[in-house]
């Protein structure tokens, strides 16, 4: 079992059909300031709108998912 989420990146956009509930993340290897995670997601609400969250994850942090089969 890995516990690394695996993300389908998305590459260079010319087209993305968004639907509410749908989730992404962006992965930055750099550190942001508020205010530029501030500016990142308004942004993103400008372009997807508020049903369509965005995670940022800022100074190479990486995120996983550990699934319990029960």
């Amino acid at each position: 079992m890995s516990d690394d989420l695996e993300i389908k990146f998305l590459g260079d956009l010319q087209r993305l059909s968004l639907k509410a509930g749908d989730k992404f993340v962006l992965q930055t290897e750099n550190h942001l300031t508020s205010a530029m995670h501030e500016r990142i997601q308004t942004i993103w609400a400008k372009f997807a709108g508020p049903e369509v969250k965005l995670l940022v994850l800022d100074g190479g942090l990486r995120l996983g998912a550990i699934s319990v089969d029960g």
